[in-house]
């Protein structure tokens, strides 16, 4: 990313940003918004330990997704660590009910300061009810 957002108008472009890449379903972005060794937690999930490991889980789950788009509703920058609470949409790939899945979720995003990671996420935790996916998931195997 090469740059740290100090203003709201910078963190509303970066999360956008950062939401683009997501919502891409492609994993190759992800170096552009990851350092190599971040780690990265979904809920209750184990906590992912550097970028090949995010890659390795996000890869499976996106594969399987037709659509995702996240939608911001707020955001608060304190110190490097970004807290936005948003809603996720997903569209599963042959769900026979074709269903939209909206959740509501939260984000806590720590960005690095400085050095060739300025900008990057080191450590990252979203929370959201993942159970209205897996069940379009497994209605869809």
């Amino acid at each position: 990313m090469a740059f740290f957002p100090t203003s709201q108008s910078e963190v509303q472009a970066w999360l956008q940003r950062f939401h683009n890449v997501n919502d891409s379903l492609d994993i190759s972005g992800l170096a552009s918004i990851y350092t190599k060794d971040a780690k990265v937690q979904f809920g209750n999930m184990p906590l992912m330990e550097g970028l090949d490991a995010l890659r390795n889980v996000l890869s499976t789950t996106w594969a399987r997704l037709e659509m995702m788009h996240h939608e911001i509703e707020s955001f608060d920058l304190v110190d490097n660590k970004i807290y936005q609470p948003c809603h996720v949409t997903w569209r599963v790939k042959n769900d026979p009910e074709k269903e939209n899945i909206t959740v509501p979720a939260f984000a806590f995003i720590q960005l690095v300061t400085s050095g060739e990671d300025k900008g990057l996420i080191s450590r990252a935790a979203f929370y959201m009810d993942g159970g209205p996916l897996a069940a379009a998931l497994q209605r869809s195997s």
